[in-house]
């Protein structure tokens, strides 16, 4: 999950459910535990995802590849 750009937008499988529309915000490390941060540009929510709970992560267009 290092190779977040600025510019695409995202698409992730969290604990089953499909995320669309995401642009990278940041990553953060507390405790041990890593935190994605993307926001989705339709809609305007901010959402923080538990890195060890994302199961497919992707640009919008590509395939999903397991984390």
């Amino acid at each position: 999950m290092n190779g977040f750009t600025k510019n695409g937008f995202y698409e992730l499988i969290y604990k089953n459910e499909r995320f669309s529309f995401l642009q990278y915000i940041r990553k953060d490390l507390i405790c041990d535990v890593c935190y994605i941060t993307l926001k989705n540009v339709i809609t305007g929510e901010t959402m923080t995802f538990d890195q060890a709970e994302v199961r497919g992560l992707q640009i919008a267009g590509e395939e999903a590849s397991a984390s």
